[in-house]
């Protein structure tokens, strides 16, 4: 695998893409770095933007309870759930934060077992589900997280795997790609009722493992991704149709892309971040599912890689990640489309 790390997104019934950690055994990274970390930078550049379209991006009055990325981040409607990740020492962690976004004010709420990074997740009804992620090892164990209650194994995707994603349509939960302790990587789809019992469910145009994710009308889009074991990113944009059970490419990035994250705001889908022509970016794209064009957005207060993002209203978070030294952050930018 490379670049260490998973990670995943939810904006309405969707949750986000993954990625590793540079000490996991999961993964190896090649991407260069930097000496600028992405904390220095966010105090520099502009705290608020307000590009074509009029999206708003600004750094948020509150972080995070401790820097992480490779994480999780779910949401119930009105709360922010932050799940497992890469701590700042570059291990799994196992805490499960509660926090409201008016304020930022953060409790722990649930503990993972095993703990995970680079895994997939996704909402379903009052639960969160963390599916697969390293420890290292990769794992197969849908954890069932609920607040107050013990975290405990639902049941097991197909294989082990981490830098997967995950999405929920129409009742139904899906998985989507990834890769295995090898570095292989998985073109499959499988799809559950409940989380526990999984059966295929077609398969990826092109195996990925680190794309950004999204659910708009029904559809599961996403975007860029690793697309080889060697570490070769795609600018590929696939749709995935949970109907026919078929994927397809509808777009190509500007640039190869991976380590990304996505938000769904006014129609409007919104790609952020990540690795662009294998180097950490600050970049923001626009996708319009309609016409199944990408443009130039704006720019995040600082370059960014493997953050968890989510909508809750017409305001959606980006969390946490990786800036340019590879070290994780707790700073949230907020989006207002």
């Amino acid at each position: 695998m490379r670049r260490v790390g998973l990670g995943i997104l939810l904006a309405a019934l969707c949750c986000t893409a993954c990625s590793g950690g540079d000490n996991s055994a999961i993964s190896r990274s090649s991407r260069p770095s930097t000496t600028t970390s992405t904390a220095a930078r966010a105090t520099t550049a502009p705290s608020t933007t307000a590009p074509r379209g009029g999206l708003e991006i600004a750094i948020a009055s509150w972080q995070l309870p401790a820097p992480v990325s490779r994480e999780l981040m779910l949401s119930d409607g009105s709360s922010l759930f932050v799940l497992g990740g890469l701590d700042a020492r570059k291990v799994s962690s196992p805490a499960v934060y509660r926090i409201d976004p008016s304020g930022g004010r953060a409790t722990q709420v649930a503990t993972l077992d095993p703990p995970v990074h680079d895994a997939a997740g996704v909402r379903f009804g009052d639960r969160s589900l963390v599916i697969g992620g390293g420890t290292p090892p990769a794992r197969a164990t849908v954890q069932v997280v609920a607040p107050g209650a013990a975290t405990r194994a639902l049941g097991q995707i197909p294989q082990p795997r981490a830098d997967l994603v995950a999405a929920a349509v129409g009742g139904m939960l899906y998985v989507l790609g990834g890769g295995d302790e090898a570095s292989a990587l998985v073109a499959e789809v499988d799809a559950s009722t409940d989380g526990a019992r999984w059966t295929a469910a077609g398969t990826l145009a092109e195996p990925v493992r680190y794309p950004a994710v999204i659910v708009v009308d029904g559809a599961i889009y996403l975007f860029g991704g690793v697309t080889t074991s060697e570490g070769t990113d795609t600018r590929s944009v696939q749709r995935y149709d949970p109907k026919t059970r078929t994927t397809e490419v509808v777009a190509q990035l500007p640039a190869p892309l991976s380590h990304a994250s996505a938000v769904l705001l006014g129609g409007r889908v919104y790609v952020l971040g990540g690795f662009v022509d294998n180097q950490v970016s600050a970049q923001v794209l626009a996708f319009d599912p309609g016409s199944r064009k990408l443009t130039t957005a704006g720019t995040l207060p600082a370059a960014v890689t493997d953050a968890a993002a989510v909508t809750i209203g017409d305001t959606a978070y980006l969390a946490g990640g990786q800036g340019t030294d590879r070290a994780p952050v707790a700073t949230v930018v907020s989006l207002h489309g």
